[in-house]
């Protein structure tokens, strides 16, 4: 078996820069180096020219890209998830059902989150998802006396139909609106027989359906402050992935979100909730790929066992909740030492095997951070090869928000087969040799990691020759180098671009939706919070900003 160390993601980015004849050129545009994308404009990523020994100059970078479309909409539909967490707390479901498994997902790779206002939308089958869905909830909260008991107290609908409407739609119902589902309510005793079970089920079918629930508005005119129970609503979907409480909706009735300041003591108590870890682990999963984790294989490594798959995801999730509830942040994420191990990742790590379950241990100080631990080093390897060109991208990517790259081309070409004696860093480089930019800023990021093989094993060698990590990226401050993975992480620690970075993408899944360059001064100033603070006080001060609590200009 010939090994190429490369993916197929990391083959398609060849066939982008290299081996290409007329016919072949990307549809995309992606050009060569020197060369510009189609219709003449320069691609992202600047005019291709570079330093002696293929490093970028520093102003060949757009840093912290933000060349994002949003349409800022201002009528946010949930998502899947958290439809199953506002319907499971309105209806004070004992325990989370699976009423949205079979939900549409959002369009994968379209945005880095699937809360963006572009991927959430309602089409033929999200209109008959949330339909059956919501009679299937209504039939569980009514179908029993113990259910319907949680739900209301007493049999007086008027009362249920005031006190429910306000949880489904997160505000008290107009006068016309209660009459109306008054009207449903008799309905449902009119068509299926006389009880209050009958009423309530058609009311919640019916409000489970309404845009006052499938939608989180900001409505009103622009620039204006985000009225109490709008507040509510935002903050609590966003930090707790559910709808508001009933303390939460008296509270904003009370006016007691009226103030900045009360804003801000909101929040914090919300950062202390459990769900907000939940949510800072989805964050984190879906900024780092961890869904991807159930689909690693390496068939050609014989200690690999696929079983240790989950073990890679749990490990990851429990890494995210441990820098979430220690009130750390982005720079413990790149440098923390520290890491959680099971049996079955125990011997890629080196280190003794925990009895049962996962132990976060020391790992010393040969690895630095998420990037360097298995989870990652695995997901981005083939078989036993490291794959360089992914790491680099992913990483990029995720912490330092390069310019966007061009996709993946669709058909690739085989590339020669690696030479006896050829390292995986000279296989790769030989490879990207070609002159394209893009690789000129990612290879040196994944090759930092060479010191790492395809399942995350350390090595001094490979093919008997001497590991070389060493290599430089244009950051924002100057053109950086490094000697190895360490000193990489330990450099975009102390990075501002790399704090702006991460404000970005913690910004955009607070706000669900891309950001822009009007964006940029709100992001620096998050930046500056995140280079000497958590992740926590990251959230406050976005909460404190007005792009947070006011009305923007939008679609409807």
């Amino acid at each position: 078996m010939v090994r190429t160390g490369l993916s197929i993601l990391g083959l398609a980015f060849l066939g982008v820069a290299c081996g290409r004849t007329s016919e072949d050129a990307p549809v995309n545009g992606a050009h060569q180096a020197g060369g510009s994308a189609e219709g003449g404009a320069p691609a992202a990523g600047g005019s291709g020219a570079v330093m002696a020994g293929g490093t970028a100059s520093v102003d060949e970078l757009s840093f912290v890209d933000l060349t994002g479309a949003p349409i800022y909409t201002r009528v946010q539909r949930l998502t899947n998830r958290q439809w199953e967490n506002a319907v499971s707390d309105i209806l004070r479901f004992e325990q989370r059902g699976e009423l949205s498994a079979g939900f549409a997902a959002p369009i994968a790779g379209v945005t880095t989150f699937d809360n963006d206002e572009l991927v959430l939308f309602v089409d033929s089958r999200n209109f008959s998802d949330f339909e059956a869905a919501a009679e299937a909830a209504a039939t569980l909260a009514t179908g029993s006396a113990q259910a319907l008991a949680a739900l209301a107290a007493g049999d007086d609908a008027p009362g249920f139909v005031r006190v429910f409407g306000r949880r489904a739609f997160r505000r008290p119902l107009s006068a016309d609106e209660e009459a109306k589902y008054q009207g449903v309510f008799a309905l449902g005793e009119r068509l299926y027989g006389a009880g209050f079970a009958h009423g309530a089920a058609l009311v919640i079918r019916a409000m489970l359906q309404s845009p006052h629930f499938l939608y989180r508005t900001e409505l009103g005119k622009a620039g204006d402050r985000l009225g109490p129970y709008e507040l509510a609503a935002k903050l609590s979907f966003w930090l707790l992935g559910t709808t508001p409480s009933d303390a939460l909706l008296d509270a904003a009735a009370a006016g007691e979100l009226a103030s900045d300041g009360q804003l801000e003591a909101t929040a914090r108590s919300m950062l202390e909730d459990p769900r907000a870890a939940a949510v800072m682990r989805d964050f984190h999963g879906q900024l780092l790929h961890v869904e991807y984790l159930d689909g690693v294989s390496k068939p050609f490594v014989p200690e690999y066992d696929s079983s240790i798959n989950a073990d890679l995801a749990l490990a990851s999730n429990a890494f995210f909740d441990f820098l979430f509830a220690q009130n750390l942040g982005v720079r413990e994420l790149l440098s923390s030492k520290q890491a959680f191990v099971s049996r079955g990742l125990a011997p890629f790590y080196g280190v003794d095997a925990p009895a049962s379950g996962l132990e976060l241990r020391n790992l010393g100080p040969t690895r630095s951070g998420y990037f360097m631990q298995l989870p990652f080093l695995m997901l981005w390897g083939q078989n036993a090869e490291p794959d360089s060109i992914m790491r680099g991208f992913q990483l990029e990517s995720a912490i330092l928000c390069g310019p966007r790259r061009p996709e993946p081309a669709t058909v690739v070409r085989p590339p020669p087969a690696r030479m006896p004696g050829q390292t995986n860093r000279q296989y790769v480089s030989q490879l990207t040799s070609c002159g394209a930019s893009c690789h000129r800023y990612i290879d040196p990021l994944g090759f930092a990691l060479e010191g790492f093989d395809g399942v995350g094993r350390k090595r001094a060698l490979d093919d008997g020759q001497a590991i070389d990590s060493a290599g430089s990226y244009p950051l924002a401050e100057g053109v950086m180098s490094f000697a190895d993975g360490n000193e990489l992480m330990a450099v975009l620690a102390g990075s501002e671009q790399v704090h702006t970075c991460y404000s970005k993408h913690v910004t955009s899944y607070a706000l669900g939706r891309e950001l822009v360059e009007s964006d940029r001064p709100l992001l620096q100033s998050l930046g500056k919070v995140s280079l000497s603070h958590s992740l926590k006080e990251v959230v406050v001060a976005l909460v404190r900003d007005p792009a947070f609590r006011t009305r923007k200009e939008g679609l409807l």
